[in-house]
């Protein structure tokens, strides 16, 4: 059994293995050392080959909480744990995490970590911003098991917190930006001398792409490739190759991605139908009631089983404008859910 194959197995829903495989996708190392290179300070000056092949440490491959057997492929990345657990604070489960080294001063290699979510949201109802500064610091906080006067605070290592939005609410002037936050320094009094790496211990990402918009950086339109909906199967494999991207795992992780989008579309289509026909019957109801007529008679004119369910919901308001008629249909999925 392949990485692919075990993640799709592995994993229930269908838009849930859709997720899933487009994580292994990016986890791929071809895909992660373009990343790297182009929005990663400590690796510009690297070549492609060099973060790939030595400066991405490999091993045991896990991504989210998807497990994946040991050394089933080169092109993947160590798995440094997904989840941070804290009794007081909750659980975190990182989409991707791993751990790279870049040469410093006299060749000397520095460890760092790497933290890459997958959005489908770019407005989630909070500031993305403030997600990301969370999940860096936690992943900042967990390096340090126990805190006494003892601790070793140089031991901390940097944290990238990376964040590729791809969601629709990615307006067409935002769809080709990158924003980084991280840590400055600044003399108030005087001037000082401190090694940067003292205090740059934290730097997060925000990626943001549309599926629709005309993308010119390299880096971008190679993401914008990989995660379209749009592309047909071979089309986005074609696309893939003429970024120097080839593999047999990466083609079929595409064409299982493919096959996944076109289903979770469809069933998508089925969905929009049966909705569309509840929500006819609660304004067909709303009006029946609005003229006086029991409840006993409607379900007689109407095919569905929720006719009191529907009444209840409407809490004595028939009203059938859209306002209206939607909240009841929202109260309807909230005691079903």
């Amino acid at each position: 059994m392949d990485v692919m194959e075990a993640v799709i197995l592995s994993t229930p829903d269908k838009k849930a293995k859709y997720d899933a495989v487009l994580k292994q996708l990016i986890a791929n190392k071809q895909i992660l050392a373009r990343i790297m290179k182009r929005f990663v300070l400590e690796f510009e000056n690297c070549s492609l080959k060099d973060i790939e092949e030595k400066y991405i440490l490999s091993g045991e491959i896990s991504v989210s909480k998807v497990g994946v057997q040991k050394n089933t492929t080169n092109q993947m990345v160590e798995s440094i744990g997904t989840e941070d657990k804290s009794n007081n604070e909750g659980n975190i489960t990182y989409d991707i995490m791993f751990m790279a080294e870049y040469p410093g001063e006299q060749g000397k290699l520095i460890k760092l970590y790497i933290n890459l979510e997958i959005q489908n949201k770019y407005h989630p109802g909070y500031p993305l911003e403030k997600r990301g500064i969370f999940y860096a610091s936690r992943r900042l906080c967990s390096q340090l098991l126990k805190i006494d006067k003892n601790t070793d605070y140089g031991q901390l290592l940097k944290v990238y917190s990376i964040w590729l939005c791809m969601g629709d609410d990615v307006s067409d002037e935002n769809a080709e930006t990158v924003t980084s936050y991280g840590f400055e320094k600044k003399d108030v009094i005087g001037k000082v001398n401190v090694p940067r790496e003292n205090y740059d211990l934290m730097d997060i990402i925000i990626i943001r792409i549309n599926d629709e918009a005309e993308i010119e950086d390299e880096t971008l339109r190679l993401l914008q490739t990989l995660c379209s909906n749009r592309l047909e199967k071979r089309e986005k494999i074609e696309k893939i190759k003429q970024f120097g991207i080839c593999s047999n795992e990466m083609e079929g992780g595409i064409d299982e991605m493919c096959n996944l989008s076109e289903s979770i579309f469809r069933g998508g289509r089925q969905e929009g139908r049966q909705e569309g026909t509840i929500l006819a019957n609660i304004r067909i109801i709303c009006n029946m009631k609005k003229d006086g007529m029991p409840s006993s008679n409607i379900a007689k004119y109407v095919e569905t089983e929720n006719v009191d369910a529907i009444i209840n919901a409407a809490e004595g308001n028939f009203s059938t404008d859209d306002a209206n008629i939607a909240q009841i249909y929202r109260k309807l999925c909230d005691a079903n859910a």
